[in-house]
């Protein structure tokens, strides 16, 4: 009897292992399907956090637009010139909406831009865009082409980094109280342009009117990546892609001569997303 007994509880225990080696697999996946929703949960109750408290964004970007002119006669009489438009642009970033006080989350301790594409909506002259010294907004300056296609900044942290700045390396403040500086250049529009009365031309956007230069050929596309580190060394990218300028512009830039704006996103746009801790 004591056999039989034993025999029987050994059956019943062995039918319990099956039982839980069978089952085995369903706890496991409702085991993980209860840590992927709770983590679920996490990433969007963090990603909402991140879009109604980004630590950086786009507030909003400054353009002037006018038009410069390269005299290429010999006596200096605009008898020959080529025409050309340029645009300054000051992007501005919020690092406040998280926190008003400033902490290593929301200064910066690196920031470049790459991927950096430029073209006019007709394909005409020759495109460029460079860092442009602050000091020379809203006027014409030559710019040089980024090395390898990536503008690095300078990051000013105290009183004496700025004395030693110049800003004629790209330069940004580390409480980001500085716009980044940039400017865009449309050279050769137009080339060896004879002007037969000098008198009615003023050397600003102006030209472009009558010389019957097409808002088209003023038109560009700018894309380009920002990227920042943070003094935590966290890593965020914002990408902005734009067209500049447009028909509601025309008469600024071919009767006034220039053109001053200010394109301030939408909020949830041009956030810039972290991509490492």
């Amino acid at each position: 009897m004591k056999k039989f007994l034993k025999r029987k509880d050994l059956v019943i225990l062995l039918i319990l292992v099956i039982i839980i080696i069978a089952l085995l697999p369903f706890y496991i996946l409702k085991i993980r399907e209860v840590v992927l929703s709770n983590k679920f949960a996490n990433d969007i109750a963090k990603d909402y956090s991140n879009y109604t408290n980004p630590v950086f964004y786009v507030e909003k970007i400054i353009y002037y637009s006018s038009a410069f002119v390269s005299d290429n006669s010999e006596n200096g009489n605009l008898q020959k010139i080529n025409i050309g438009q340029y645009t300054d642009i000051a992007i501005y970033i919020n690092n406040t909406k998280k926190s008003d006080a400033l902490t290593d989350e929301n200064t910066i301790s690196e920031l470049y831009i790459d991927d950096i594409e430029v073209s006019t909506k007709s394909g005409k002259g020759e495109c460029l865009l460079a860092y442009k010294n602050p000091y020379y907004f809203a006027n014409y300056k030559g710019l040089e082409a980024p090395e390898s296609g990536r503008i690095d900044f300078n990051i000013i942290n105290n009183n004496k980094d700025n004395k030693e700045s110049a800003y004629n390396s790209p330069s940004f403040y580390h409480d980001c109280s500085n716009p980044i500086s940039l400017g865009f250049i449309n050279k050769n529009i137009l080339t060896d342009v004879t002007v037969s009365n000098t008198d009615t031309f003023a050397l600003n956007g102006t030209i472009l009117q009558k010389l019957d230069v097409p808002l088209d050929d003023l038109i560009f596309n700018m894309s380009f990546k920002i990227h920042i580190k943070n003094n935590k060394n966290e890593e965020f990218v914002c990408n902005v892609d734009r067209s500049v300028l447009d028909d509601s512009y025309a008469n600024s830039i071919y009767k006034d001569g220039y053109l001053a704006s200010q394109y301030t996103p939408s909020e949830g746009t041009y956030q810039f997303i972290k991509v490492s801790d």
